[in-house]
């Protein structure tokens, strides 16, 4: 359906479209600092917990395009885990279970990393550059295809967007330095395979040492997201720190090959998992996400300053509102404090204004008071009857 109030107020995009952030590819150019970036940016296994549309998923964004401020300099190097990516259903609780999709995982990223920033491939090693490589083919299907991608557009956001938008770093490398890397990976592509025999736990510390000790980089940060994305642990926090014993209780360890795990975790399950790993709890940063009526605010700001081009920064420039009124704080101040429920208000006031504009075209193409009015009220009877519902499950 098309959005009028794009046209009207001179938008370039949606920039309230996306609740979930991974599949926002502007996200990037709207972040916003929180104190909790602190905590996931320390070289410390971490636990950042939040309530569902908290920001965790835009924090962890955040935290991995930090990783690469320094373009493959002695930063951390990101490795995305998004269970939801790589599990239907929640049938992980073993520690190979992780290590099967972390490693998948660390073979996309390695990817991507020698895409945009192909020198990093390229400064190493002949016989490096041969086992990686081996290993990246064996783990990425189709790896020919995405080799062509590159060296016809030179463009690594377009391959990024078909495997794993997370890592999307909106960067063009040197197209004569990308051309080199291909070249290197279609050569090696046609040999035969080696017979992979070791265990997942070998290859999981194989490709960390490469990452640490040869390619450079400081430190790996597995960055884990997506657990409140299965209905069956949202329904049970026992079961979902259950389904995570494993890998957290192994996370302390990995520090000494500098290795750090952070997890990006729902607010409910934080007890349930201490009770597990009570012995290996202290090693964690830990940190709640929690949003202000100022913070929400601006991140509604940022979005509108960025999808405008900074013609402006604030809904009231297309309102009737009183100057000097405070639209965005004023949405802010009426909702749960969550990025996702002030996302929502917003776009419900984007549609009670179409719908009224809809009704008499001639009318000045403003946001109004009633606009505002009719969304509050809409939000709130929505809270109600979900509150109403969690109460009749809780009763059973």
């Amino acid at each position: 359906m098309e959005k009028l109030w794009l046209a009207h107020f001179n938008f370039r995009f949606d920039p309230f479209e996306h609740d979930e952030a991974s599949r926002d590819p502007n996200l990037n150019r709207y972040l916003i600092g929180h104190e909790a970036f602190s905590v996931a940016w320390s070289e410390t296994p971490a636990l950042i917990f939040s309530p569902p549309g908290g920001g965790k998923t835009a924090l962890r964004i955040s935290t991995a395009r930090a990783c690469w401020t320094g373009a493959g300099g002695n930063q951390p190097f990101p490795i995305h885990y998004h269970l939801s990516r790589y599990f239907e259903k929640s049938n992980f609780s073993t520690l190979d279970d992780h290590l099967q999709k972390i490693v998948h995982s660390s073979a996309i990223a390695l990817f991507l990393a020698f895409s945009y920033y192909p020198l990093i491939f390229l400064r190493s090693s002949a016989s490096l550059q041969i086992q990686l490589i081996q290993f990246i083919s064996t783990w990425i299907p189709n790896l020919d295809y995405y080799l062509e991608i590159l060296r016809t557009t030179n463009q690594p956001d377009i391959v990024a967007a078909q495997i794993d938008r997370s890592y999307i770093l909106h960067q063009t490398p040197d197209a004569s330095l990308l051309k080199l890397a291909c070249e290197s990976f279609e050569k090696r592509l046609s040999e035969e395979k080696l017979p992979i025999s070791l265990s997942i736990q070998k290859i999981f510390e194989r490709v960390t040492n490469w990452i640490t000790n040869d390619l450079g980089f400081r430190a790996v940060y597995v960055l884990l997201d997506g657990v409140d994305g299965f209905p069956e642990l949202a329904k049970s926090p026992s079961f979902a720190a259950q389904s995570l014993f494993n890998l957290f209780a192994s996370a302390p360890s990995w520090t000494q090959t500098r290795i750090f795990i952070k997890g990006f975790l729902p607010l409910e399950i934080r007890d349930h998992l201490q009770a597990r790993i009570k012995k290996q709890w202290p090693a964690f940063g830990q940190v709640n996400l929690k949003w202000d009526e100022a913070m929400l605010a601006e991140l509604i700001r940022r979005r509108v300053y960025a999808a405008t081009e900074g013609a402006f920064a604030s809904l009231s420039a297309v309102s009737a509102l009183p100057s000097g009124q405070d639209l965005e704080l004023e949405l802010a101040r009426a909702v749960n404090p969550l990025p996702r429920e002030a996302l929502t208000l917003v776009r419900q006031v984007l549609f009670e204004y179409e719908t009224r504009w809809g009704r008499n075209p001639t009318v000045t193409k403003q946001i109004q008071i009633e606009d505002i009015e009719h969304a509050i009220a809409w939000y709130r009877n929505e809270q109600a009857h979900i509150t109403k519902e969690l109460a009749s499950i809780a009763q059973g």
